[in-house]
């Protein structure tokens, strides 16, 4: 059994040192750095400090692009999606949308970028962290739109469907667009490979076709994926918790089927009053479906990230513990 949580919020070293110690205590073997564009521009230096403190206590340390280009799940903004407007995704009302579009070649040049930071960090693995085209429901979206329709979209699709894109989001886009992040993804892992980090991927939960990766099967395939898993985060869903037995079914079969290491997040955040007690039941699911790496995110149940803070962080952090330390099979 594999146990991690993800950490942001904090880049001072004193202080990570403390919270170490309890990742430590709760049975945890891997932390998750956030690393977005902001760190890499202001705090590379502070983040490879966590990442070699990690280390040093025996922990992995891996690294998410956290936000970067919004094409990454993560509430951080994005500097390259404003200072490059052309690189942006466009969608079906013909205006731009704060995304940068994953076929553009400037944002996978910049990606190339971002990866040979995280890796100077001395980090162990990069976690891909949702990977997506523009969803609109998300924070900014607008209602009844789709993307992306840039004009590398458009070409590429001319390319491999033999027609014009059209306006709808018809089957052949949404197919598309799958394939698009496919590749995306195929070339971040093999330059993240070659610069000797390992690979995680976490797909989106919802295997709606809209954002590019509904697709598991096909995603679970990509080599060198060492990690493949999804965050079936209920509570936000406003699912009951079947959805995480059945999230973390199908991906043990994926990833078996492929030879990777089957991964399920716990959603610590955003925790409605009287339920906390369902963090416990959701990794006794994933155990009992055979998940042996599990990450909860995020660090103290993100009660500094407001917006998502738990009706009772603290009890909802001690759950985690608790969760935690069964999956491991320490004293509770």
């Amino acid at each position: 059994m594999k146990l991690g949580c993800s950490y942001f919020g904090n880049r001072i070293l004193k202080h990570f040192l403390h919270d170490l110690e309890e990742l430590r205590a709760m049975g945890c073997d891997f932390v998750v750095h956030t690393y977005s564009e902001n760190d890499m521009v202001f705090c590379h230096a502070a983040v490879a400090d966590l990442v070699a403190a990690t280390k040093d206590a025996g922990l992995e340390a891996w690294i998410d692009p956290w936000g970067v280009g919004k094409v990454f799940g993560g509430e951080a903004f994005s500097n390259f999606v404003m200072q490059n407007v052309d690189a942006m995704q466009v969608l079906s009302d013909d205006l731009p949308t704060g995304a940068a579009c994953p076929n553009n070649p400037k944002f996978r040049a910049f990606m190339r970028q971002w990866t040979e930071a995280a890796a100077s960090t001395g980090a162990q693995t990069a976690f891909w962290d949702e990977p997506h085209f523009y969803i609109p429901s998300w924070l900014g979206g607008r209602p009844n739109t789709w993307g992306c329709r840039c004009a590398h979209c458009q070409r590429l699709f001319l390319e491999q469907m033999g027609k014009p894109m059209p306006r709808e989001e018809t089957a052949e886009v949404r197919a598309f667009k799958e394939t698009c992040v496919e590749s995306f993804l195929r070339e971040l892992t093999a330059y993240a490979a070659q610069l000797g980090l390992e690979n995680a991927l976490c797909v989106l939960p919802h295997r709606d076709t809209a954002h590019g990766t509904a697709n598991w099967e096909r995603l679970a395939q990509i080599r060198p994926l060492r990690v493949f898993g999804t965050d079936p985060y209920w509570l936000a869903a406003k699912r009951d918790i079947d959805y995480v037995r059945q999230a973390s079914r199908e991906v043990v079969s994926i990833a078996r089927a492929n030879n990777v290491e089957p991964q399920i997040w716990l959603q610590g955040f955003g925790i409605p009053a009287g339920k906390e007690d369902e963090l416990v039941r959701a990794v006794e699911i994933m155990c009992e479906e055979g998940v042996q790496n599990i990450a909860v995110w995020g660090v103290y149940a993100c009660e500094h990230l407001s917006w998502i803070r738990p009706a009772n962080p603290k009890l909802a952090w001690e759950k985690i513990k608790e969760a935690f330390r069964r999956a491991k099979g320490l004293s509770v």
